[in-house]
């Protein structure tokens, strides 16, 4: 099914993110997000064809009607910096969703979930800023025996992952976005914090 068949049928396309440990959709505006140990099919509202980005857990896409499956490609005149087919196709969308608000600006997507993700585009030329474990991995990374050991390693590896978010938005001169499942656990002052920029990337490729 090609873009032009999935836009007549608007008021019925659901977008669709499914991550390493959730799955999100949204349509006609309405917004859900569930983890993946607890999907069940039976959520999915009815839909007449489905806009899909897909980083992992691909079995589900079976559940989605008429899916169209996204991957990266050359948006406008956005210059990667390295081959689309390296780039995963979350990066990819928030920063399509990124440039559609700021497309003469320099900006930072900042994805903060089972990962943490820095992308920026400075002068319309995408820079990788790396990809790092997130918060519930970096916890699970070690268990201790003592309850006062666990709690103090639960924090440090909180504080320590929130402090190196942190200092790289405090040396970037230009927008911040924040999105993923974990933007919470900073508070960046200069941040724009929004719910879901793969989805919302979806929506700027396909005309919503």
């Amino acid at each position: 099914m090609d873009k032009a068949q999935l836009l007549t049928m608007t008021q019925n396309l659901l977008f669709v993110d499914i991550g390493t440990s959730s799955i999100s959709w949204e349509i006609d505006g309405c917004y859900n997000s569930i983890d993946i140990k607890n999907f069940q099919v039976s959520a999915i509202p009815q839909h007449q064809a489905s806009i899909i980005a897909c980083v992992a857990n691909h079995d589900i896409i079976q559940h989605f009607s008429n899916p169209a499956i996204v991957s990266p490609k050359p948006y406008k005149d956005l210059d990667f910096d390295y081959n689309l087919e390296q780039l995963g196709v979350d990066r990819f969308l928030g920063l399509v969703a990124g440039y559609d608000k700021y497309p003469e600006q320099d900006f930072m997507v900042v994805d903060i979930g089972t990962f943490v993700t820095i992308d920026k585009v400075c002068s319309k030329r995408h820079i990788d800023g790396g990809i790092a474990p997130g918060l519930h991995q970096l916890q699970a990374f070690k268990t201790f025996t003592g309850e006062d050991s666990q709690r103090s390693w639960r924090l440090g590896t909180r504080n320590m992952l929130c402090d190196a978010i942190e200092k790289r938005c405090e040396t970037f001169n230009g927008k911040i976005l924040m999105t993923g499942g974990g933007q919470q656990i900073v508070n960046i002052e200069k941040g724009e914090y929004y719910q879901n920029l793969v989805i919302e990337g979806l929506k700027v490729l396909y005309g919503e």
